[in-house]
């Protein structure tokens, strides 16, 4: 059987919250109860994110799929189960962002908001540095209503932030059981560490309850297949 393989993708500030292709009512909903993907409806004339619609946190209990997270680790390992908020970030369509123009208009989540929350701004200015191949909309993420943006791969384009990471947004919270072998790579000791592997469920859970608050976003990917995490890999951040 082969297995399908994603990267949930799994992100900007001064503008009120609302939801996304909605009128512009403040959205208050929680991450825990946020709004099934496929009862989105697309806002016309709005260029939105390609995986805006596309996954919840129910798709990782799928058994078919290997999906990569970003995730906070929230409560160690407690009886075999990790607790974690699983934070995606935005991507859209190159072609959409390369013919994207003054007056068009661009949705995206602001740094830290629900799945369900997102701004809706119009694009005032854009700045394309095609050699780096970046984007700035409405002077970037420092000005209220920017977004910067860079190619992430031949076909896509993600938020950025000042240290290049993707502008986070969660998704949720979730508990998962550890895999009976389940993997640690660890490489968060200096930026040149080789990763250090711990394998075995015991064992894994052991070393994430020994240092409960470093497990955070920007350092830890969860491997997820059929609602049990596979790996844990830590890297070291600045």
């Amino acid at each position: 059987m082969n297995l399908k393989y994603k990267i949930l993708a799994v992100l900007a500030a001064g503008i009120a919250l609302t939801a996304c292709g909605g009128s512009g009512t403040p959205a208050s909903t929680p991450a825990s109860s946020a709004v099934p993907a496929s009862s989105h409806v697309a806002e016309e004339g709005v260029t939105e994110p390609i995986n805006l619609r596309t996954w919840t946190l129910d798709d990782l209990d799928d058994t078919q799929t290997t999906t990569f997270v970003s995730a906070s680790i929230t409560s160690g390992v407690q009886n075999g189960k990790l607790t974690a908020k699983v934070f995606g970030y935005d991507i859209y369509k190159k072609e959409e962002i390369e013919k994207l123009a003054v007056g068009d208009k661009i949705a995206f989540h602001e740094e830290g908001a629900a799945q369900d929350q997102c701004v809706t701004t119009e694009v005032k200015s854009i700045e394309r540095n095609d050699q780096h191949h970046f984007v700035s909309i409405n002077g970037g993420m420092e000005q209220p209503g920017g977004l910067d943006l860079k190619l992430e791969d031949d076909d896509t384009y993600r938020t950025m932030t000042f240290d290049d990471y993707p502008l986070y947004y969660e998704m949720g919270e979730k508990t998962m059981p550890l895999a009976e072998d389940v993997v640690l790579k660890d490489s968060s000791a200096d930026p040149q560490a080789e990763a250090v592997e711990t394998t075995g469920a015991d064992a894994v859970a052991a070393a994430i309850n020994a240092d409960p608050d470093n497990w955070t976003t920007y350092n830890t990917t969860l491997v997820v297949q059929g609602g049990k995490v596979l790996e844990v890999r830590r890297i070291w951040v600045p």
